[in-house]
């Protein structure tokens, strides 16, 4: 053990720097060393080998002077030498404590320990004592000594090293008297990356190329020397950015990082450096004893924190360690590599089938990277990365199948008929999606499987899901989502979405069993995927509560399951868009059809429904910027996804005419054999222009007959019934229409055909309050979310507060007991309020005192 003067502190080991120290001042370092000296009593340096832990712990020792510094070495195996050098330490840093300190020096280690401990607590306010490279404490007895020492009253104490012994910390810590300096602070910036570069002697080191030299480095000092050292800053400019490979680092590695750990963190950081291990069930696997080898190796810097996304320079260090190890363990043990990877196969199997067999294929074990690939390739095509995981292990098919193409179904040699079948189909699948467009790739996938087209294809859904394996789950998944996109379906935008008569239910039950075969054979995101689906086939079958609730569960496990499940479960954020607009949440709806344009890119046919209802919302909303944008990213999609998703470009451009007064130019627009203009919702709009034109008799006239009322979207019936409502001339018929609409809103919340003819409807509204309905709140509802400005508000100036807030509650079905708890007060005073309100307003009951208010402006 070394014992060093405050003046110089640790010249020992200051000697075993490099022959070019880091001649850099670094007053963040200093600064971040200084308060933690002054926050804690005792406070650790660690980090791993290269990072100048030594180097910045002596500048600051420098600058603060009264410093007894101690360095360990690989002799300190007891606790009387462990004792004697921090009192010989202190003898020198501490003139004045010399004698007592010397005394303390020898002796048995009790009264070594107990002299000790008089001594430190003499010693002035604010001493330190520095015990460098802490971590070569192997012995039981010397760490005890240690940990003796830090419990004792008196001085700070500083401990520096690699990772710290285990000194019985845990209850200093929860106290708050333990505070650590890591890598995060030890670690060149790019600023003294560059200083440090000059101080080497570069007069003139081009920006760029140190800013790429900390980017691959992530500042770790030893590297930073190492990248110096081969001239990488020299060089001219490069025609691609720096990697890890380019930086010589690879022996210090083997002998400095590797080389100072026991045995077996050295075995198991190797393994884990070579499969990217992050998490301990899979340390475990891979080495007996490794979830703990795993902490170890987290608690000294070496591998990130499970499930902690590490900051930029850090991520850096450890990616350029880790392809160190790997390039050493692939030269010297590629036993090692394969083996590790054999591992990974078969653990990650049920989580990551695309990493599964590609671990299998670097295991050198084909029958293994097939048999994964027969099982998992349902979850590889929806996750979308099928045809890449094929094309990665097309070696291993040759070994086992002696055929990569998409037409060599049959022939494979696996362990039982089924693994070869399904292997065949997923190679044949991953040739469709390879060649073909992925606007149409249901119909290029079931023809690939030998399965039904689109037509017909509904009514077999069922069979296939029911069948259980990959084939029949696949084609039970792509044909139910190519049947909800269906060509001539009326487009998204229209409040009235289905894909035919008995096409939905056919679709939303097939899904459901498709979604519970997946999940019980291991498939989560294509379980996801048919969920998602299937929460839209329940939004287009009037069920807008279960498709909003199935929707919102399938988002939160997808999150749950990362990126990778995002662009599989874009038809729930299509569902859920619609639900919100049809039920009035706009913010919802943009917030989920933003989604939907964001994760969609493979579904270019959802991209372009979500489109189109944002132009109907931005219409609603007097949007015109998102009207434009939505119409530009529909214009954008190919025409392949706006055909077969029924979009109609011309019934958008229609109902923006309309919205903007222009009803002349909206007829114009309609196409009579157009499916948007044809559908029920879509005739729906089509008698709105023409009763706005004046044409009476020609708005009756497009309006669909009830022949088939029990097949329609409740938006769709919703839509019905206030056109006729506006169209009837005999009141009382006018107010039955109007009474059905409600009644048909009320039952899913299906506000939105209501609300786009409210201003048309006022005049029924109000007059409808005053004949009695069983929708009053509703009624209400409507007439307040849009009330026409300009209404005189005299009237209601008489009204006293409380009177105010007693009419506030009169549209709901609130008794007076109940207006009275909600305003705290007695019933007798409710009625007295409600009295003198049908006073001031000059009527006489509930239902005229709520229709005088909303037409005075008062509600």
């Amino acid at each position: 053990m070394t014992i060093a003067d405050h003046a110089t502190p640790s010249v020992a080991r200051y000697a075993r720097v490099p022959a070019a120290p880091l001649a850099v001042e670094r007053p963040r370092c200093t600064a971040a060393i200084a308060a933690a000296v002054v926050r804690a009593p005792v406070v650790l340096v660690t980090a791993p080998p290269g990072f100048g832990k030594t180097t910045a712990v002596r500048r600051w020792a420098t600058q603060r002077g009264g410093v007894a510094w101690v360095t360990a070495d690989a002799f300190d195996a007891d606790a009387c030498r462990v004792l004697g050098a921090v009192a010989h330490a202190v003898a020198r840093a501490h003139p004045s404590a010399r004698t007592a300190a010397v005394a303390a020096a020898d002796g048995a280690p009790g009264r070594m320990l107990d002299e000790l401990a008089d001594v430190l607590g003499a010693l002035p306010s604010g001493a330190v004592v520095v015990l460098d490279d802490a971590h070569v404490l192997a012995s039981p007895s010397a760490r005890r000594a240690a940990a003796e020492l830090l419990r004792l009253p008196g001085p700070r104490f500083v401990l520096v090293g690699r990772t710290v012994p285990d000194l019985a910390l845990h209850r200093a810590r929860l106290a708050g008297d333990v505070t650590e300096v890591g890598p995060a602070v030890l670690a060149l910036t790019e600023r003294e990356t560059g200083a440090l570069l000059r101080a080497w002697g570069a007069r003139a080191v081009d920006p760029r190329a140190v800013a790429d030299v900390w980017r691959v480095t992530g500042g770790w000092p030893a590297a930073v020397r190492a990248a110096w050292a081969a001239g990488l800053l020299h060089r001219a400019r490069a025609a691609r950015p720096l990697r890890p490979a380019d930086v010589p680092i690879g022996d210090y590695v083997r002998e400095e990082v590797l080389g100072g750990l026991p045995p077996a963190t050295d075995a198991f950081l190797r393994r884990a450096c070579v499969g990217h291990v992050a998490d301990a069930h899979v340390a475990e696997a891979l080495v007996p004893g490794g979830a703990r080898a795993l902490d170890e190796c987290v608690a000294r810097g070496l591998l990130p924190a499970p499930g902690v996304r590490p900051t930029a320079p850090s991520a850096a260090w450890h990616d350029l360690l880790a392809w160190h190890v790997r390039e050493l363990v692939a030269r010297t043990e590629p036993g090692v590599v394969r083996a590790v990877h054999a591992v990974l196969a078969r653990q990650l199997a049920a989580v990551d089938a695309d990493a599964a067999v590609q671990h299998a294929v670097e295991a050198h074990a084909p029958s293994v990277a097939t048999e994964l690939l027969a099982e998992r390739w349902p979850e590889l095509l929806a996750r979308g990365r099928l045809a890449d995981t094929v094309r990665r292990c097309a070696p291993s098919l040759r070994d086992v199948t002696g055929d990569v193409s998409g037409d060599g179904a049959g022939e494979g040699t696996g362990t039982s008929e089924r693994p070869s079948d399904e292997l065949a189909a997923a190679q044949a699948v991953a040739e469709a999606v390879r060649t073909q467009p992925r606007a149409d790739l249901a119909a290029r996938v079931t023809e690939a499987l030998g399965g039904v087209g689109h037509a017909g294809a509904p009514a077999a859904l069922r069979d296939a899901a029911r069948r259980g394996d990959a084939t029949g789950t696949v084609l039970t998944y792509l044909v139910g989502r190519a049947a909800l996109h269906a060509p001539g379906t009326p487009p998204v935008g229209v409040p009235g979405e289905r894909c035919g008569v008995d096409a939905p239910v056919l679709v939303r039950e097939a899904l459901a069993d498709a979604a519970e075969v997946a999940a019980v054979r291991g498939w989560p995101v294509l379980a996801l995927a048919c969920r998602a689906e299937h929460a839209l086939a329940c939004a287009r079958t009037s069920r807008l509560g279960e498709a909003r609730r199935r929707a919102r569960a399938v988002l939160t496990e997808a999150a749950a399951l990362g990126p990778a499940a995002a662009p599989a479960v874009v038809a729930a954020h299509l569902a859920e868009g619609l639900v919100a607009w049809w039920t009035d949440d706009v913010a919802t709806a943009r917030r989920a059809l933003a989604a939907v344009l964001r994760d969609g890119t493979a579904r270019p046919e959802l991209v372009a429904r979500a489109a189109a209802v944002l132009v109907h919302v931005g219409v609603a909303e007097g949007d015109a910027a998102g009207v434009a944008s939505a119409l530009a990213t529909l214009d954008a999609a190919p025409p392949a996804a706006r055909g077969p998703a029924g979009v109609s470009r011309p019934f958008l451009a229609a109902s923006v005419r309309l919205a903007s007064g222009a009803t002349g130019d909206a007829l114009a627009l309609v196409g009579r054999t157009d499916p948007a203009f044809t559908s029920v919702a879509g005739a729906c709009r089509r008698s709105e222009m023409l009763l706005r034109a004046g044409e009476r008799r020609a708005a009756w006239s497009v309006l669909p007959d009830d022949a088939r009322q029990g097949s329609w979207h409740v938006a769709d019936l919703v839509a019905v019934h206030v056109a006729r409502a506006l169209l009837h001339d005999d009141p009382r018929n006018a107010h039955a229409a109007l009474e059905r609409a409600l009644a048909a809103s009320a039952a899913e919340g299906v506000v939105r055909p209501l609300r786009d003819r409210a201003a048309a409807l006022r005049r029924l509204l109000l007059a409808h309050l005053g004949r009695g309905s069983a929708h009053e709140d509703l009624v209400t509802r409507l007439l307040t979310a849009d009330g026409p400005g300009g209404v005189s508000r005299e009237p209601g100036h008489r009204l006293t507060e409380r009177e105010r807030h007693v009419l506030a509650c009169l549209p709901s079905h609130m008794t007076v007991g109940e207006i009275g708890a909600a305003l705290f007060v007695s019933p007798n005073t409710v009625k007295t309020h409600v009295r003198s309100v049908y006073r001031k307003l000059g009527v006489t009951s509930r239902r005229d005192a709520v229709r005088t208010a909303v037409e005075r402006g008062l509600l």
